[in-house]
């Protein structure tokens, strides 16, 4: 039987836990690319506690975002998913599968605000008809496993 503190160390997966750190360091199978059509509806999907969207854009490349819109937090699942973006439904901000907000209606560009705002965005790879998420640092991505080419 494991203690408590032995329970915690191993099975909580947060971001900020021991064993989410150490996981987040793997690419992770998000969900199955037929899944996920061009210009189709987003998908949730919540992996390793976290909520996200995964969605294919106009070209046919997926993207897997946090599930928040970046300015008011509401759900990216609702957003519609149109030339090359998700389209919040709540401001109409349009997110693009790296992150970057292509469209602020309404918003002054004078500040160069759409360039400063960007939405959590995790690097996918799409092999053995799986998209693949890595959740962790920056820059730190293995190669994926064997037999996924």
């Amino acid at each position: 039987m494991l203690s408590r503190e032995d329970n915690e160390l191993l099975y909580r997966t947060g971001e900020h836990t021991s064993m989410g750190q150490m996981l987040r360091r793997y690419w992770i199978p998000a969900l199955m690319s037929d899944e996920l059509e061009a210009d189709g509806a987003p998908k949730r999907v919540r992996l390793l506690g976290d909520s996200l969207v995964a969605f294919r854009d106009s070209r046919g490349v997926a993207g897997v975002l946090d599930e928040s819109c970046p300015h008011r937090g509401a759900s990216l699942v609702l957003a519609r998913n149109e030339d090359c973006g998700l389209r919040c439904l709540y401001h109409g901000w349009k997110i693009d599968v790296d992150g970057r907000v292509t469209e602020m209606p309404h918003e002054p560009d004078a500040f160069n605000f759409r360039e400063r705002v960007r939405a959590p965005a995790f690097p996918t790879r799409e092999a053995g008809g799986i998209v693949w998420a890595y959740l962790g640092p920056a820059g730190t991505e293995p190669p994926l496993p064997d037999g996924t080419r």
